[in-house]
């Protein structure tokens, strides 16, 4: 399920910003890593690292390393970190969580491969390709996303003097580095680096040499739009009961647990007697 990932896109006239091509170039890389471990088998508690078997958080955090971003090693750790993405607007390399046991707690992640389809490691067949919102399945157990791979976006200027800069500035590929990690060192993009050296992956070798260069475009920063703040309305809260769950408590007043966690600043789906949740 290997594919090519263009460096830049146009369609009908329109450029895609340099941030969903940094996200969908990397969201490509981290699938094509766990491309490689398709087959492996399932092992509860295997150790992160340990490329034989994983279980599926393990399998998450050792692919995510690879592209050097650093996970919790457990799924109900990982559902913490990153930022909350709906369903709607899942990308390629998103961490998608469930809850395969009804009990409110999650206790299973995959990374979202697109088309929804997600790859993971299960209990049944291992590293697999597997339908992320099955009807038979996962689609009931499914809980939230999570955005782990960072956008840098920039304002969108409409006109603005360019200066050139004709000082080249190159950089020597040293083992285990990626392009997305060497764009961070530079305070560049994907995109543009790809672009400059003519490359159509973001796959690199120890010892390659790069050609990096500085935005080479100053602007006036855009106006900024007036807004009418919104009016007060008073919050809607409930009190936790013993028993309660914050699943238990989105089904209860149809609401998802994304709203919950982002509305009550939750860091995790823990909660306790007692605390007051904003509904």
């Amino acid at each position: 399920m290997k594919k090519k990932v263009m460096s830049l896109i146009i369609a009908a006239g329109v450029l895609v910003p340099s941030a969903d091509l940094v996200h969908a170039s990397l969201g490509d890389d981290v699938i094509n890593t766990g491309d490689n471990f398709l087959g492996k088998p399932y092992r509860y508690g295997s150790a992160f690292g340990n490329t034989s078997s994983f279980d599926c958080s393990s399998f998450t955090s050792y692919v995510f390393s690879r592209h050097g971003i650093t996970l919790p090693r457990t799924s109900i750790g990982q559902a913490s970190v990153g930022t909350p993405v709906s369903k709607a607007n899942l990308q390629k390399g998103d961490l998608v969580f469930y809850d395969t046991n009804y009990d409110g707690v999650i206790n299973h992640a995959g990374i979202y491969a697109g088309n929804g389809k997600m790859l993971n490691a299960q209990s049944s067949g291992g590293v697999q390709f597997t339908d992320a919102f099955s009807p038979y399945y996962w689609g009931a157990r499914y809980v939230t996303a999570r955005r782990v791979i960072k956008e840098t976006p920039k304002p969108t200027v409409t006109a603005a003097s360019t200066v050139t800069n004709t000082n080249a500035l190159t950089h020597k590929v040293k083992q285990g580095e990626t392009l997305y990690g060497i764009s961070k060192k530079y305070k560049t993009t994907v995109a543009n680096i790809q672009k400059l050296n003519g490359l159509k992956s973001t796959s690199l070798r120890a010892g390659q040499v790069l050609k990096l260069k500085a935005p080479v475009a100053t602007a006036k920063k855009p106006a900024v739009k007036k807004t009418t703040p919104a009016k007060t309305v008073t919050a809607k809260t409930y009190t936790v009961k013993a028993g309660d769950t914050l699943w238990g408590i989105s089904k209860q007043f149809k609401v998802s647990v994304d709203h919950l966690v982002k509305l009550n600043q939750l860091k995790s789906t823990s909660i306790s007697v007692g605390q007051k949740i904003k509904l």
